[in-house]
């Protein structure tokens, strides 16, 4: 059936090169939200693999023409560098309004958003889809996030490679929650509270769930953000990391924050990836074309919609979301989706 409502979709690319964030959509499920499924007190446990491999090489196989999508984008890196010069900008001109309605507004809206641009842009970046060079993807990563004062890009490498290779392994793929968080987090209160935290968990789980030995490179992120926020601060004054800071903590409540929910929580039948084709994604690379992303990683966002075009047999029947603050607003209010709503695999003994 096709989407009715207010569908955040526009005309569909008509070339590979086409630059639009958006892409007509034949949707088969028209919501995603199951109010009549009944609330989790586990994870969905499989024993399958994930859905990714098996859909590429089918497509591959159906459309050998995606390979020729593959590749980096060469205006990722100019827009990572314009990300950094703006969230900085913004901060040394509001620097003498800390704490003004202005500047409060600002934060929201500018710099939370801003936020989540510079975070998908690591992750665009770590991809190795800006650049080729690994030794310099990662210099342009660690470039990118200096404005979030947190040196968490090094770290996000290995675990998200991690969490491709192998989606929804316990103990492995660490984007998933662990169960005391299905547990306790599940009351319309305490789901409030989990989604005002989601960045916390977000990086801070890993290192609890699976640590990693530092490395000379986490010892660059973190000297080169050290002697970024030093700079700003002797320069401008406290105001500049107060705005940065400020930014990261209210980019929990920002609607781009939604994709950490849309992404990977299960809310139609036993569905683990979804993907999101609104706006929005003009703010935050495309990361909304999920399946799409996982089903291709070395497809750089520009091309995204591109592949949804080419392929629309293997996307139409998958549910997708119409919109992030939709799914934020239902992870809180629909008592039937917590933490418990992600799909996990038993680790595959050698």
């Amino acid at each position: 059936r096709a989407c009715n409502g207010s569908c955040e979709i526009s005309r569909p690319y008509q070339q590979p090169t086409d630059a639009k964030m958006t892409v007509q959509v034949t949707r088969i499920v028209e919501n995603p939200f199951d109010s009549n499924r009944k609330k989790l007190k586990d994870f969905v446990w499989k024993d399958d693999m994930e859905p990714h491999a098996e859909r590429r090489r089918q497509i591959m196989k159906a459309h050998p023409e995606v390979s020729k999508l593959m590749g980096v984008e060469p205006l990722s890196k100019y827009i990572a560098v314009g990300l950094v010069v703006a969230q900085f900008s913004v901060a040394v001109a509001l620097s003498d309004q800390v704490g003004s309605l202005m500047w409060w507004l600002t934060v929201y809206f500018v710099g939370g958003t801003l936020t989540h641009s510079l975070f998908l842009g690591t992750h665009e970046i770590v991809h190795n889809l800006a650049l080729r060079s690994n030794v310099l993807s990662k210099l342009l990563a660690i470039f990118t996030q200096l404005p979030i004062p947190i040196a968490y890009v090094i770290d996000f490498k290995a675990y998200h490679f991690e969490h491709h290779k192998l989606q929804g392994t316990e103990g492995v793929d660490t984007d998933l929650p662990m169960a005391w968080e299905g547990s306790f987090f599940s009351t319309p209160l305490r789901k409030a509270i989990y989604l005002a935290g989601i960045l916390f968990s977000y990086t801070l789980r890993p290192l609890f769930v699976r640590p990693k030995e530092p490395t000379l490179w986490h010892l660059v992120n973190w000297a080169c953000v050290i002697a970024t926020h030093t700079f700003m601060y002797k320069t401008f004054g406290p105001g500049v990391l107060m705005y940065c800071f400020a930014s990261v903590l209210i980019s929990a409540l920002n609607p781009c924050a939604g994709h950490f929910l849309a992404e990977h929580m299960v809310f139609y039948d036993d569905y683990e990836t979804y993907s999101y084709y609104g706006w929005l994604n003009i703010f935050c690379w495309n990361v909304g074309y999920h399946n799409e992303h996982h089903d291709f990683p070395g497809v750089a966002w520009s091309k995204l919609p591109q592949l949804r075009v080419i392929a629309p047999e293997f996307y139409d029947n998958l549910p997708c979301h119409e919109s992030w603050s939709a799914v934020m607003y239902n992870f809180v209010t629909m008592d039937n989706i917590t933490p418990f709503n992600r799909v996990k695999r038993r680790p595959k003994s050698n």
